[in-house]
């Protein structure tokens, strides 16, 4: 089913258009989903307007409507987004770590050596 919202001239109105007619009333939500946000319509039906076909079996309702109320929620795309740093930063810190260990393991190893030269391998000095 297809909504869409809209004025005639000073009422609200609701069209809906879908593969059988409606009969809508009292209070309604509709969401709707997009990749870039969610779109939350609630309404209250005041009365039917209209009905209609078109030669291709398309189902039209205009209602009137109030109290009609809209919120854009377009926190998804944000959060994937923080996700998406959040795994680049971990693994940023991964290499990090993996290359300063290595790092701290060639430094033991040098002072090994180093010892080694200075007092022969000795412990005792």
């Amino acid at each position: 089913m297809e909504y869409v919202f809209g004025t005639r001239e000073n009422i609200e109105i609701l069209k809906t258009k879908g593969d059988r007619h409606t009969d809508l009333r009292g209070f309604h939500v509709v969401e709707r989903s997009y990749p870039d946000q969610v779109i939350t319509d609630s309404f209250h039906i005041v009365r039917k307007l209209d009905s209609k076909e078109d030669e291709a079996e398309n189902c039209y309702d205009w209602y009137e409507i109030d109290n009609h109320y809209r919120t854009v929620d377009k926190s998804g795309p944000v959060a994937e987004a923080l996700a998406q740093s959040r795994a680049e930063i971990e693994d940023a810190m991964i290499e990090t770590d993996i290359a300063t260990n290595e790092r701290i393991t060639q430094i033991e190893d040098a002072l090994i050596e180093l010892d080694e030269q200075v007092n022969g391998g000795n412990e005792n000095g």
